[in-house]
């Protein structure tokens, strides 16, 4: 088995709503690219800063842009606030799940936080295949 580590880019200014705007694309790196994904998802970890009142962050991981076909239904995790500086912060999932999507290797995940905001620093999926 291998295992891949896939990261987002950052997002800024997330609430306590799902913004289609802020949808985080996570290319699962299968080859050729248009290839469907499929393998083990481990876990899943949001790092993030800037938290202003939030103390929860919600995740729903999609194989469309706008947010409307779930392959992880919303899923919450406590923020763990760092040891140091209580504005940064890690979320995490444990999934432990085969997942796949048929059209292309593409993952759409779309978070949201219970109060207040955060920066999204990054998005992580752990998984791995079989190759």
């Amino acid at each position: 088995m291998i295992v891949r580590v896939v990261n987002s880019n950052p997002v800024t200014g997330i609430t306590n709503s799902f913004n289609v705007e802020k949808m985080i694309q996570m290319d699962m790196g299968m080859y050729p690219e248009t290839a469907p994904y499929r393998g083990y998802v481990s876990l899943i970890v949001a790092q993030v800063s800037n938290i202003s009142d939030a103390t929860t962050i919600t995740i729903r991981v999609c194989r469309d842009q706008l947010g409307d076909q779930c392959i992880v239904t919303d899923t919450t995790s406590s923020i763990f606030t760092g040891l140091t500086t209580a504005t940064k912060g890690s979320a995490c999932w444990a999934l432990n799940a085969f997942a796949g999507v048929e059209e292309n290797d593409q993952l759409f995940c779309f978070i949201k936080s219970n109060n207040g905001s955060f920066d999204l620093d990054y998005l992580e999926i752990t998984w791995g295949d079989n190759k």
